[in-house]
């Protein structure tokens, strides 16, 4: 939306085409893309601190100006999804391929019809994880974290590169490295023999080692897999890609060729990964949904093949037992949401010894890494305008530095102790619900013999197991942290930029009356300015972590652990209540068949049949 990319803008313009007047940019406004081309016009084909933020900024603002006519039907104030069907595919590419209007893009998808892929799989593109902006990091972490699986792919030509390791060492960090494969993605041409192509195998592999291991790295020509599922669904391939093809076929190297066996086994681990994934979430509610009506039907079956007459007698005992029962029941209620609420106030003392500002293990690490952040070669000028550029070129690039600490740094470390915190959370509320729930058991127990003594079938009572775990997408990443309300770092940043603007104007004035040396001056304002910098970032870290800190409290493990009670006291109230049947229901029922002559023996026992497996 216009909110999150004027955000963009105006913190890549600070000091360049904003910030004087202390006004965030608004790109709806003419006169702020006015100033916006002004100022990169006035930038040249100069280079400020070549491959740093700086640039990256310029060529942001460049693109935001350059595709704001073509984008302005689209966008509106709050982010919204486009959808696009066929006959619109050229709009979609645009997107994709043209710089000026996929800035505006948070994120694209798009369906292929016939791929040859499993119903319902979806492949994230992770190309950009070696772009110098941490966002575009950030986004590929997210997607990281919700895969099924990861295929990582090596080009034989290029081999292993210092950026392939910094992003293994990423994907290592956020606990995701079991499910990585490695693949070798070779041209068959250019490789005289099989041995040649196992070389690079192995130095790939050894590459790799310091990180994953003994890791397995699968050989496969992805191009000629994939002419060859064009070729077998009969859609024809130019004279080109046939003699490629035969090239191929005749490849000494064609042996290690492994793409269909690799495809096989990805496409296997992402059915059993999204099976494994469904099977957690729907397992307990349909084992004991079936279970309670499992245990009704072999209630009505017993009652309607047994007769009646000693229930009555008998029904006293029954009585006490379930009462017996529903107060272990309450009981165990209660002692689960008491633990729970002792368990979440010592995890959220643990959470504040990790993250809270002041004192926190992992906060104190990073402020302490913020205070180290090392200000760029300052450039002495005379210029005022020079002097305007240094300003915006030190606060970029300390800028980019604080975001990429946070990326390299806090994410994984943040992921590693949310992960801690939970596992003793967990364990600590499944211990002090035990005693409660075997109480509750050995309570069912004694009023299924009473039921069995009444030769009445009864069903085991096992108690659930559910999966603790939290889970991989809830945790959320401190360098996403949103603010509920209050002033964002940017209206800081902008502040104070207008204050020092103002001072340097003053100061440069009094020099220029005084004909003093205003290079001298202006390193000076300088290094002051870089130390302000370092303090306002400084203090959007702190803030930062507050805001996580109170997010992964309440938002996360508070939320979770009401969550798990509500699912463990559901799970066994569910149970306990399919083993409480209605006695004087069933007996009313008996009578009213035998008045009707009926049989419902044959119907009760279809039905059990049907629901036995689904209660195993």
């Amino acid at each position: 939306g216009w909110a999150e990319v004027n955000r963009e803008a105006t913190d890549a313009a600070l000091l360049l085409a904003a910030g004087d007047d202390g006004r965030r940019v608004d790109l709806r406004s003419e006169a702020d893309r006015r100033r916006i081309r002004e100022a990169l016009g006035d930038l040249g084909e100069r280079v400020f601190g070549e491959g740093g933020s700086f640039d990256r900024n310029v060529a942001l603002l460049r693109a935001y100006v350059e595709g704001y006519d073509r984008i302005r039907p689209w966008l509106q104030e709050e982010p919204r999804e486009i959808e696009l069907g066929p006959d619109r595919f050229g709009e979609h590419r645009a997107f994709a391929g043209d710089d000026a209007l996929a800035v505006y893009v948070d994120d694209l998808v798009l369906e292929l019809p016939g791929t040859g892929l499993p119903e319902g799989v979806e492949l994230g593109d992770c190309q950009g994880y070696d772009s110098p902006n941490p966002r575009h990091r950030e986004k590929v972490q997210e997607y990281l974290l919700g895969a099924h699986a990861i295929v990582y792919v090596v080009s034989s030509r290029v081999g292993v590169r210092e950026a392939d390791l910094r992003f293994v060492r990423d994907i290592k960090a956020l606990g995701l490295l079991d499910a990585a494969g490695f693949v070798l993605n070779a041209d068959l041409g250019e490789h005289p023999s099989a041995e040649d192509l196992e070389r690079i195998r192995d130095r790939v592999a050894a590459d790799l080692a310091p990180l994953t291991g003994k890791a397995e790295v699968a050989v496969l020509s992805a191009l000629r897999g994939l002419l060859g599922a064009r070729r077998a669904a009969g859609e024809p391939l130019d004279r080109k890609e046939e003699l490629l093809l035969e090239l191929w076929e005749e490849s000494p190297a064609r042996a290690l060729d492994g793409f269909r066996a690799y495809r096989d086994r990805l496409f296997r681990t992402v059915r059993e990964a999204r099976g494994r994934e469904i099977e957690r979430t729907v397992r307990a509610a349909v084992r004991g949904a079936a279970r309670a009506l499992l245990a009704r039907v072999d209630s009505a079956l017993a009652l309607a093949r047994e007769e009646t007459r000693r229930l009555a007698a008998e029904q006293d005992a029954l009585v006490r037992a379930r009462a017996q029962v529903e107060a272990s029941l309450g009981a165990f209620e209660k002692a689960v949401r008491a633990a729970a609420a002792e368990v979440r106030e010592q995890a959220f003392r643990k959470v504040d010894r990790q993250f809270h500002p002041s004192g926190g293990e992992v906060a104190e690490r990073f402020l302490a890494k913020v205070r180290e952040l090392p200000a760029p070669e300052l450039g002495a000028t005379g210029d005022r305008k020079r002097f305007h550029r240094e300003m915006a070129r030190v606060y970029q690039e300390m800028r980019a530095a604080f975001q990429t600490l946070k990326v390299e740094e806090l994410n994984p470390r943040a992921v590693e102790a949310i992960r801690a915190v939970w596992a003793e959370a967990s364990s600590a509320l499944k211990d002090a619900a035990r005693g409660p729930a075997e109480l509750l058991v050995r309570n069912v127990e004694a009023y299924n013999r009473e039921a069995q003594r009444l030769g009445l079938p009864v069903a085991p009572f096992d108690p659930p197991e559910l999966d603790p775990s939290i889970g991989r997408r809830v945790i959320p990443l401190p360098s996403a942290v949103t603010y509920a309300g209050g002033e964002h770092p940017a209206d800081r940043a902008l502040g104070l930029a207008a204050q020092w603007t103002r001072k340097a104007a003053a100061g440069w004035a009094r020099r220029l009356v005084g004909r003093q040396d205003r290079a001298g001056f202006a390193r000076g304002m300088l290094a002051d300015w870089a130390e302000a910098v370092r303090e306002v970032l400084l203090e959007e870290a702190r803030s930062n972590l507050l805001h996580y800190n109170e997010q992964v409290k309440y938002q996360l493990v508070a939320a979770n652990l009401e969550a798990l009670a509500d699912a463990w006291i559901a799970a066994y109230r569910e149970l306990a209540q399919a083993a409480l049947q209605d006695l004087s229901a069933l007996e009313r029922a008996v009578e009213e068949r035998r008045g009707q002559g009926a049989d419902l023996v044959p119907r009760l026992e279809g039905l059990r049949d049907a629901v036995a497996p689904l209660a195993a």
